[in-house]
C-alpha cells in the first residue's frame, strides 16, 4: 500500500515537466512547419518577381500575412520574407519571447 502512494507522488512531481516538454516539442514543431511553408511562399514570390507581377506579389503577401523585402540591385535581386509566430509554451515564451520571427532569404539573378 505504501508503494502506491509513493508512485503517485513521483508521478505528480514528473507530470508538469513532461507536459512542458510536450508543449515545447509542439511549439518547435510549429516553428519548423511554418519555416517550411515560408520557404514555399518564397518560391511563389520568386516566380512572381521573375514575371515582374507586382500586383500578384502584393496580393500574395497580404493573403498570407507575410512581410517581404525585395531589393533589386544591378545584377541580382534579394528577396527576404519574414513571419511572426506565437509561442504558447510557458517558460519557452520567456526564452524565445511571445512571438518568434522566422525568415527566408533568396538572391536571384536579374534577367536581361
Amino acid at each position: 500500500m505504501k508503494n502506491k502512494g509513493q508512485a503517485l507522488v513521483e508521478f505528480i512531481i514528473i507530470l508538469p515537466i513532461l507536459l512542458l516538454l510536450l508543449l515545447g516539442l509542439i511549439d518547435f514543431g510549429n516553428i519548423i512547419y511554418k519555416k517550411y511553408t515560408l520557404e514555399n511562399d518564397l518560391e511563389q514570390i520568386v516566380n512572381l518577381v521573375k514575371r515582374k507581377n507586382e500586383v500578384g506579389i502584393n496580393t500574395y503577401i497580404k493573403q498570407n500575412g507575410i512581410t517581404a523585402s525585395i531589393e533589386p540591385k544591378t545584377d541580382t535581386t534579394s528577396i527576404t520574407l519574414t513571419k511572426k509566430i506565437a509561442i504558447n509554451t510557458p517558460g519557452l515564451n520567456k526564452i524565445l519571447g511571445r512571438t518568434y520571427q522566422i525568415e527566408a532569404k533568396r538572391v536571384i539573378p536579374n534577367e536581361p
